[in-house]
């Protein structure tokens, strides 16, 4: 009763004058649930297409909750494409009934899902007890699969335009497929070895390039004292120097490993709008934790 309340407030509160912006533009809209969506939009469709970004800059998908803004434009969109992200599952719940017509398109199909590292009976565990990690977009191969379908949802909603989507399309998949083979060159001579992370963010690239994430922080919960003293040793053991962190969850835990190792902490951003820039970032970054 709590959430139609609200959802009734945003279409009274917001409706008309997001109906005057919205046809203002004559262009499609589309939402997406995080930045490299909406950077994956912008390269195949340029400025041809409208869109809107569920979770904005700095926030994090583990935390989102849409404004009353948002569920109105929803209403107006052409198409909503989502990731697989846990948050999507309760938008959905809220929005289908509104917008029975909504086109929604899941833009993680196709994809093999990883099961996500977790704590099992106080220790790390990383055996596929049902959950699966939502972080499919960093790898190239997977962006590559992810445009695809992002390009299939254009061609239905603005046909008129599906040729220059089409070459759009087709030149960064070609980009992504050499950035996949720049950063499995560069990667080769670290096969086996491991990169710690504050949040598991990073397991399909570690996955594509023979490495190993070393999560700090696991089902979403930072280390207790007793973890955080393993985490050290371990760290020590690896001789590792830098500890990874993301601008959207708190650094405490990483800066304390990095302290006790006299390493340092490196942010990397997971969501980053610019996909082929940002994982040729991860990998130089990598590269240049690992190097000796």
């Amino acid at each position: 009763m709590k959430n139609t309340l609200y959802l009734l407030a945003a279409l009274m509160l917001f409706g008309c004058a997001e109906k005057r912006e919205s046809g203002g533009s004559g262009k499609p809209s589309v939402f997406v649930s995080i930045p490299p969506q909406a950077g994956l939009v912008r390269a195949i469709a340029g400025d041809r297409i409208e869109i809107y970004t569920l979770v904005g800059e700095g926030q994090s998908p583990h935390a989102y909750e849409p404004t009353a803004r948002q569920l109105v434009r929803l209403g107006e969109a052409d198409a909503l494409l989502t990731i697989g992200m846990p948050f999507e599952r309760h938008l959905l719940k809220k929005i289908v009934p509104l917008y029975p017509d909504l086109p929604t398109t899941g833009t993680e199909e196709g994809i093999d899902l990883r099961a996500l590292p977790h704590e099992h009976h106080g220790e790390h565990c990383s055996s596929d007890h049902g959950a699966k990690d939502p972080h499919i977009w960093l790898s190239p191969a997977n962006t590559i699969s992810i445009a695809t379908t992002i390009f299939q949802a254009l061609e239905k909603i603005d046909p008129a335009n599906v040729d220059e989507y089409h070459e759009n399309f087709e030149k960064l998949a070609a980009e992504l497929r050499q950035l996949d083979g720049d950063i499995r060159d560069m990667l080769a001579p670290y096969a086996g070895s491991r990169f710690y992370v504050f949040h598991p963010s990073f397991g399909y690239f570690a996955d594509a390039y023979g490495l190993e994430q070393i999560p700090v922080e696991l089902d979403g919960k930072a280390p207790s004292p007793h973890q955080l003293v393993e985490l050290i040793e371990q760290a020590k053991r690896d001789d590792v120097k830098v500890i990874f962190v993301q601008a959207q969850f708190p650094a405490d835990s990483a800066k304390a490993i990095a302290d006790a190792i006299e390493g340092r902490v490196v942010q990397l951003d997971p969501l980053a709008e610019d996909s082929v820039a940002n994982l040729r970032l991860i990998a130089e970054s990598i590269v240049q934790a690992l190097e000796k």
